[in-house]
């Protein structure tokens, strides 16, 4: 291979590939690690949950997790039962510690919970730290709003990422829809500023609605694409609709989409972009409860969270979606990835912020794991885990065949490397043929010429009558792939 660096052709459209023929689909292994995180102390109450949060590589090598605590009824004291921001360590991204960090302490003693500087109510749920640089993290969570007490999500910056100080003095950025309470409140804060009641109450009603979203967001920042923000959206469910599912724990006045905000500073946030709504291909009724988006080899991948709202079916899984723009949202499976491998995530995975982890010649993939659906708290038995998966790097979604032959062809590519290899699971025999940006065969290309391929590795080398690619480097072509029993997972070209 040249030291050029292969590209990767990998089949995310929501379209089969042209010329397709018996061919189908089809989600890689997943290999599940099990419970990385518990909540085994005083200060998790049970609960030890990385949803929406992250974790980050140090300058040291070793690692940081940002997770929470659900803050269920473990403690006697109701001010310690509060949902709150916790820190763990590792060198390995595997086995976790909790570090005492001088800044909180339950019964007497320290603890590895974050204090907030200068927010009222110390509150935390659904943390999402993002670094801005060396000396510079952020931290957005959702919390109660200084002041009005309306649930927001705020912001506290750090220069290490342990000691943080709110922002905008402690202003919400994103609101939950206004709720019956909202109207008092603000009432009582423009008593307290010496405003009019009812103009201020307009004003903020009026913010506040153009800021809405849910507490499931997840907050990035590139200098590809700046800041950005992930979050689930709120559309009013009107009965006529037909896709009211009045059953507990559901809120059936409205329906979960997807959408993104972009942000010059992370702090003022722009309208929302809706990407990710039900449609005609989706179950009647389906929710979207979050979409973390990791970027790799100009894809946006995203893992979008969703769940059926009958009752007894709340089971929240994992669907993978892809977007080359983040813009426009390909779902080429429309259902779920992998499903809970113990009791302890049967109810549900909730992945972390950050998606995809490169972690070698691997993915790793964060989430917190429930036992029960999204319909039913067991306050007293609540619990919430850190769990993780392993994925195979590269294999998130194949074109498959099964025993009948099957077929397809790739998009034009431009050759940049002597050989073409493929990563795929051929457990039956796979054949290939070079074309032009037409689909006429090359001579000497044929399938006839082709090397037969099987077994599982993730760099198959194509070959005709033992020659390889390398008179076409550096020209466009097309690859026709013909196959039985396998999954081909993408081009390396």
């Amino acid at each position: 291979m040249s030291s050029e660096e292969a590209k990767l052709l990998f089949f995310f459209d929501e379209d089969l590939p042209a010329s397709s023929r018996n061919v189908r689909f089809a989600y890689g292994p997943v290999e599940h690690l099990g419970i990385l995180v518990s909540g085994d102390t005083p200060p998790d109450h049970g609960a030890a949950s990385i949803f929406s949060s992250k974790t980050f590589q140090l300058e040291d090598g070793t690692y940081r997790m940002y997770y929470w605590s659900y803050g269920s009824r473990c403690c006697e004291d109701p001010s310690e039962s509060m949902p709150r921001g916790l820190v763990a360590t590792s060198t390995d991204r595997i086995h976790w510690e909790k570090p005492p960090l001088g800044q909180v302490q339950v019964r007497g003693e320290d603890t590895n919970i974050l204090e907030i500087e200068g927010l009222e109510l110390q509150v935390c749920v659904g943390p999402s730290p993002v670094r801005l640089g060396p000396n510079h993290w952020r931290y957005y969570f959702w919390g109660c709003e200084n002041g009005t007490r309306l649930w927001a999500q705020m912001a506290a910056d750090s220069e290490d990422g342990l000691h943080f100080k709110m922002l905008n003095e402690g202003e919400g950025q994103l609101y939950h829809p206004p709720i019956p309470e909202c109207g008092p409140l603000l009432t009582e804060v423009a008593k307290k500023l010496r405003r009019d009641p009812q103009e201020y109450e307009r004003e903020q009603t009026l913010r506040v609605n153009r800021l809405q979203s849910n507490d499931a967001s997840h907050a990035y920042y590139s200098e590809e694409h700046g800041f950005e923000m992930f979050h689930q959206y709120l559309v009013e469910n009107e009965v006529a609709g037909g896709r009211v599912v009045d059953v507990p724990y559901n809120c059936p006045a409205f329906l979960r989409t997807i959408a993104r905000r972009r942000s010059d500073d992370g702090i003022h946030w722009g309208n929302p972009e809706f990407l990710v709504w039900p449609d005609e291909k989706d179950p009647w009724d389906q929710q979207f409860y979050n979409m973390p988006v990791s970027d790799y080899a100009g894809w946006r991948i995203g893992m979008l969270g969703h769940f059926r709202t009958e009752a007894n079916r709340q089971t929240c899984f994992i669907e993978l979606a892809f977007s080359r723009d983040g813009s426009e949202w390909s779902r080429p499976l429309r259902g779920h990835w992998f499903e809970g491998s113990q009791p302890e995530d049967a109810g549900g995975a909730y992945p972390s912020g950050e998606g995809l982890v490169d972690n070698g010649d691997h993915w790793m993939v964060y989430y917190t794991g429930v036992g029960t659906g999204h319909d039913i708290v067991d306050e007293d038995n609540f619990k919430q885990h850190t769990m993780a998966v392993r994925v195979p790097k590269n294999r998130l979604l194949a074109v498959a065949a099964d025993k009948v032959t099957g077929g397809f062809m790739t998009e034009p590519i431009f050759l940049s490397q002597d050989q073409i290899k493929i990563d795929a699971n051929v457990r039956g025999w796979l054949r290939a043929e070079l074309c032009d940006i037409f689909g006429r065969k090359l001579e000497g290309y044929h399938l006839m010429d082709s090397d037969p391929i099987s077994g599982d590795k993730q760099d198959h080398t194509l070959s005709w009558k033992g020659k390889d690619s390398s008179a076409y480097r550096y020209k466009p072509v097309r690859i026709r792939f013909e196959f039985t029993e396998g999954e081909v997972y993408c081009v390396k070209y």
